[in-house]
């Protein structure tokens, strides 16, 4: 009360607690004015401008702390935000000119640069390489004229990049973990991880181990160039070939494929909501493609139809004694399914299939994402799922 006996005064707000930010609204719009010209400032720029650094803070900390779990460390230091921002396509776009002291850097090497002892580890290609690497020593130790130097530094950076073009040598994508294997059209391994078997140099984004020793990966590429015992294809109740997966694996399989769903259709010509169905592969690495009638988000009982069509799917390449099995998400495409909603059901699904089951030849299930929001939302799921 004041010493009238007016009203009691009311406790002073800040502009952050009004806005229900967490960052200095104040402090934004005096910096605001002082670097900007006051009159194009209107009241809720202030606002806006701390909700979206607000925002972004919160993106970076939680994808910063992914990678120091990774790293099994328990303080996110400034390398962790560095790989944090690398790693999301998004976030690496606007801090392309940003500098994180003490970040480090990620390398980009090229592997036929780095062999010298013995080069027919790299292939031919690699070896090519190392005969143009070791050619210019033996030139230009010989050269007498400053001329003849040029010529053969012209004729070794030559023989270099026809090299490097023959074994088509690109850097390794920026990422962490390890480098999958890569297999060419045929599907025919030609080197990388121990574990992964996955096409076009895929990198393994994150990776976990169940309790009886499955692991699930997840990947960013095409479904199709996946070198699994089979890849998984959500469809209806028709075998309909539409949508982003049915189509890349129509274009890729071609007429052979065609029949063999033709053959299919003839033993079975549908299949209910959430069963599942195999045909072989044609033309592509994976030996088979599990058809799934994929529920909708509209349907009654959704989410029970969705994970009863993982396990399904599971059962069906349990049944032919398959080693690996590449997904996509299923359901979270044309189906309505929001795809956080649907990665914990299949993450969870596939989980308590291996852990009531007694046996299962499945030793490895990878999610194979296309856009980045997927990607990040798999990674961070997996991350919470208990083994």
């Amino acid at each position: 009360m004041s010493g009238r006996g007016g009203k009691k005064r009311a406790k002073m707000v800040s502009r952050s607690a009004r806005a229900g930010v967490l960052f200095p609204v104040a402090r934004m719009l005096r910096y605001l004015k002082r670097d900007t010209h006051h009159v194009r400032i209107g009241s809720g720029t202030p606002v806006y401008m701390a909700a979206v650094i607000e925002y972004l803070t919160a993106e970076i900390l939680e994808l910063a702390g992914n990678a120091a779990r990774d790293f099994k460390r328990g303080r996110i230091t400034p390398r962790h935000i560095l790989l944090a921002v690398r790693n999301d396509e998004e976030l690496d776009v606007l801090f392309k000119k940003v500098t994180i002291p003490q970040g480090g850097v990620l390398p980009r090497l090229m592997l036929a640069l780095t062999t010298k002892k013995n080069p027919s580890l790299l292939g031919v290609g690699g070896a090519a390489a190392a005969t143009a690497l070791a050619a210019p020593t033996g030139s230009t130790s010989t050269a007498k004229t400053t001329s003849s130097k040029k010529k053969s530094t012209k004729a070794a950076a030559k023989m270099i990049k026809a090299a490097l073009d023959a074994a088509k040598i690109s850097p390794a994508k920026k990422g962490r973990g390890k480098q999958a294997s890569v297999v060419d059209d045929d599907g025919i391994g030609k080197g990388g991880g121990k574990s992964a078997v996955a096409a076009g140099g895929f990198t393994i984004l994150s990776e976990k181990k169940l309790f009886l020793g499955q692991k699930l990966t997840v990947l960013q590429g095409d479904l199709v160039k996946v070198a699994a015992d089979a890849i998984v294809h959500p469809t209806n109740s028709t075998y309909h070939m539409g949508g982003e997966v049915g189509t890349a694996i129509q274009k890729a399989g071609g007429r052979e494929f065609q029949k063999e769903i033709d053959n299919l259709k003839s033993v079975q010509p549908s299949i209910g909501t959430a069963e599942a169905a195999m045909c072989p592969g044609q033309k592509f690495p994976a030996k088979y493609v599990i058809h799934v009638n994929s529920p909708s988000w509209n349907e009654s009982n959704a989410q029970q139809q969705l994970k009863v069509a993982v396990e399904n799917v599971l059962k069906l390449a349990d049944d032919k004694n398959l080693k690996t099995v590449a997904l996509p998400s299923i359901s979270s495409g044309n189906a309505g399914f929001p795809k956080q909603t649907a990665a914990q059901i299949i993450l969870q699904s596939i989980r308590n299939y291996f852990n009531t089951t007694s046996s299962s030849s499945l030793k490895q299930i990878f999610f194979v994402l296309y856009d980045t929001e997927s990607v990040n939302i798999y990674t961070s799921e997996l991350g919470r799922l208990d083994s």
